[in-house]
């Protein structure tokens, strides 16, 4: 398939079953070349991974097919260090998946109507041919035989109906007639049956964790207060990322150092990632948490667990902020 629009030639490839656009990746890696950046300069300026910035430039960009949300931020992210047009680029690596999916599209109606042909092909070469219905007059005509391997059959099914029946009654009656047995040195022991309570040992009966005291107010979509125990000098605030998601955190107002704002649980080899801050309470005032992808993750202050609204979880790109209340 070939493009041409007013950023140039563009020219894509398919490469079993995936697509390459080679003007994008192109271009970035000229314009990098030329400002003399290296790739490692330049994923330290982006926060993104080298293993990324290497299949852009080289326009492999069917490896992140259904993360197309994530690859537009990682091209405006580009286009800002490299001093780029960001949205002329994003707008051009739209335009190129869209004609990718209708090609894709076109293809596969391609095939079905060839598909369809050969069907159709296939009805018209097919022939029934009409049964020979020959026989021989011995085997038809002459039914003796057959009437009477019928007959042992039915009789033999009669007989073992007879033995089962026997054999229940007499197994019954064998049953009945026999005497109960009656021990002699059993012993009876009178008196009240007191049972070993176990019930408060610790050990059997594991007790649930204690409220930590934090008190968490919702005031609008995914906003919350959150308040502290009396004389609390610090807290800890732990995230668990349940879903591969692209993170970043603000605290009070501003990009926070200590948290590395990259993709989280990317592997999924364990149920969650955790990352868990803490904070100085005379110095907190609040905080923001984006997230691309925010469902299955989970959020604690001090080890219990903020109670999200079923509405402040979706599949897209969230924001949850946390405000501490002071006394």
């Amino acid at each position: 398939w070939f493009n041409i629009n007013n950023n140039g030639f563009n020219m894509l490839f398919l490469y079993k079953g995936g697509y390459f656009v080679d003007n994008i990746g192109q271009r970035i890696r000229e314009k990098r070349e030329k400002q003399k950046i290296s790739i490692e300069e330049l994923s330290q300026r982006t926060k993104i991974s080298i293993t990324v910035l290497k299949d852009i430039e080289a326009g492999k960009f069917d490896r992140y097919e259904g993360d197309e949300a994530y690859v537009k931020m990682y091209l405006k992210k580009i286009s800002q260090a490299l001093d780029m047009d960001a949205i002329a680029l994003t707008e051009e690596y739209v335009a190129l998946t869209q004609e990718i999916e209708l090609a894709k599209l076109q293809e596969k109606q391609t095939h079905e109507e060839e598909r369809n042909e050969e069907m159709i092909q296939r009805g018209k070469s097919f022939h029934l041919n009409k049964p020979q219905l020959t026989r021989k007059p011995s085997v038809y005509e002459d039914r003796f035989h057959v009437n009477v391997i019928r007959a042992v059959i039915v009789l033999v099914i009669i007989c073992l109906i007879v033995v089962i029946f026997w054999y229940g009654f007499y197994a019954t009656r064998k049953q009945s007639e026999k005497p109960e047995f009656k021990p002699n040195n059993q012993i009876q022991i009178e008196g009240e049956f007191i049972p070993d309570n176990n019930d408060n040992n610790p050990q059997d009966n594991p007790t649930t964790p204690q409220d930590s005291g934090v008190v968490f107010t919702r005031t609008q979509d995914l906003t919350y207060e959150f308040k502290l125990p009396e004389e609390t000098q610090e807290f800890t605030f732990k995230i668990d990322f349940g879903n591969k998601s692209w993170a970043s955190l603000k605290v009070n107002g501003k990009p926070y150092k200590e948290f590395e704002e990259k993709i989280y649980h990317e592997n999924q080899s364990e149920e969650f990632e955790t990352v868990e801050l803490k904070f100085n309470v005379t110095d907190f005032e609040n905080l923001e948490l984006k997230n691309g992808y925010s469902t299955g993750h989970h959020y604690y202050i001090n080890g219990q667990e903020l109670p999200l609204a079923q509405e402040d979880t979706s599949e897209g790109v969230s924001q949850l902020k946390l405000i501490l209340v002071k006394e």
